[in-house]
C-alpha cells in the first residue's frame, strides 16, 4: 500500500517548545506528537530537519527504535494510541541567521497510512540567550554551589568551637 502524504498546519495539535530561540543558541527541542484519531495508533514518526539546523543528539525513546538519515531523524515500533501523545526531542545549534525555519514532521501507521506536519521555528537575534532545562539546570548549579560554601563555612565554625581552648 501506498502511503498518503498530505501536508498538514502545525497548529493541527503537534507543537514544538519551544517555538521561538535565539540565532546560533544550542537548544532542546521538543516535539509533541498526538494521535487524535488514529485507532490503529502512530507506530513512526520522522523529523527532517532543516539544513541550517545542525543537529547534534536524538532522543533515545523506550520500546522504539531510532535511525538517521542525514538531516531525518525516524523513531519506529513504538506506539502512541488513539487519544495520547508523545514527546520527541533533539537536540542542536539553531541557524546563524534571523528566520523561521520549518521541520517536517511525519507520522503514519502501521498500514503505511500517513501524514507530513510542517512545524515552524522562530529563530531571532534578540532576546534572553539562555532559556529551558539549561538554565534550570545552571540555576541548580549555583543552588548546589552556594549549600556547599555553606556548610564548609558550618564545619570550619564547629571545628573551631572544638578545638579552642576552654575558657579560663
Amino acid at each position: 500500500m501506498v502511503g498518503l502524504a498530505l501536508p498538514a498546519p502545525a497548529f493541527a495539535h503537534l507543537s514544538i517548545v519551544p517555538a521561538r530561540v535565539l540565532t546560533r543558541a544550542l537548544v532542546d527541542l521538543v516535539f509533541s506528537v498526538p494521535n487524535v484519531g488514529d485507532a490503529r495508533g502512530i507506530d513512526h514518526v520522522t523529523l527532517g530537519i532543516p539544513s541550517d539546523f545542525d543537529l547534534d543528539d536524538v532522543e533515545a525513546k523506550p520500546s522504539w527504535t531510532q535511525s538517521r538519515t542525514g538531516q531525518a531523524v525516524t523513531w519506529s515500533g513504538g506506539l502512541i494510541p488513539k487519544g495520547t501523545f508523545a514527546r520527541f526531542a533533539i537536540r542542536g545549534t539553531a541557524p546563524a541567521k534571523a528566520e523561521t525555519v520549518l521541520f517536517n514532521v511525519l507520522v503514519g501507521d502501521r498500514t503505511g497510512k500517513s501524514i507530513t506536519y510542517r512545524v515552524a521555528l522562530d529563530v531571532s537575534s534578540t532576546g534572553e540567550r539562555d532559556s529551558g532545562a539549561r538554565t534550570l539546570g545552571k540555576a541548580a548549579l549555583g543552588v548546589a554551589v552556594a549549600a556547599a560554601v555553606l556548610a564548609l563555612g558550618a564545619l570550619f565554625f564547629a571545628l573551631y568551637l572544638w578545638l579552642r581552648p576552654p575558657p579560663p
